[in-house]
């Protein structure tokens, strides 16, 4: 069985070397980003925590605000104060602007 191409051409050392360096190079180099992305990463996430503790802090403080008007509106509709309107009092009389 033969290759469909022909037999491989013959590879210069000097080709060769080059090539290993190079895959050497490029395996060194990606160690060294790594290592600098490790470090970022590590600083983002201190941060990140810092971060989620104010967020929680304001997130109370929202939910609390929220809770405290809740109380404030459930009481106004269980006395009937939340549905009350200028036009409720019976005495007073609506004047109609009627066009001419």
């Amino acid at each position: 069985m033969s290759l469909p191409y022909g037999p491989p051409y013959p590879v210069s050392p000097l080709i060769r070397g080059m090539r290993f360096a190079l895959l050497l190079a490029g395996i060194a180099y990606g160690r060294i980003k790594q290592s600098r992305y490790e470090e970022l990463e590590e600083i983002w996430l201190e941060e990140e925590e810092k971060r989620k503790v104010l967020r929680a802090k304001e997130l109370a403080k929202l939910k609390a605000r929220i809770e405290k008007e809740e109380r404030e509106v459930i009481k106004q509709i269980e006395t009937g104060e939340y549905f009350k309107t200028d036009d409720d009092e019976p005495n007073k009389i609506q004047k109609v602007c009627v066009p001419k």
